[in-house]
């Protein structure tokens, strides 16, 4: 696929669920500027804020996608439901007060705040309206958003799923 990039078959390189093979050995792979990838998409939400992942691809001009930004559908089959529920955390649902907004747009602003492009699929014709709504987290709000992050992944499902070689 990088090889493609030089005689303009794609005009970039992205990776998906990088995840798979930091977990391995709990690193991030320094060598992936060695690529030139150009995009990053990670399950990424308050729960899960991939801060040293965020951090190195702005220091290395890697746009970082988040997929579950609004944590999980709660669905059995993919995810542990002992696991807290992302929107109904105590932080999220009081910053939504106080802006007269939702926990999940909340969510997705925290995000796009910290530059983080977001993807947040939905049918229902109100709330793709919602989530374009502008409206701005304060200083104050996002610290408290970081101090939610419990590096909590709703989708180990990958992890158990692919095989990595040694």
């Amino acid at each position: 696929l990088y090889k493609h990039t030089f005689v303009y078959f794609s005009l970039g390189v992205g990776i998906s669920s990088l995840h798979l093979f930091c977990h391995i050995n709990n690193t991030i792979p320094y060598n992936l500027t060695l690529f030139s990838v150009d995009i990053l998409q990670v399950e990424c939400h308050p729960y899960l804020n991939q801060r040293k992942l965020l951090d190195f691809c702005k220091s290395h001009d890697i746009v970082l996608v988040a997929y579950a930004a609004l944590g999980s559908q709660r669905l059995k089959e993919w995810v542990n439901l002992d696991l807290p529920v992302l929107l109904e955390d105590q932080v999220l649902c009081t910053i939504a007060k106080k802006h007269k907004q939702t926990p999940a747009l909340v969510a997705l602003r925290y995000q796009i705040q910290r530059g983080v492009v977001v993807l947040a699929k939905s049918y229902n014709k109100k709330r793709i309206k919602e989530n374009i709504q502008v409206f701005e987290l304060t200083p104050e709000d996002m610290k408290a958003i970081d101090g939610i992050n419990r590096n909590i992944r709703y989708y180990e499902f990958l992890l158990k799923t692919v095989l990595i070689p040694a």
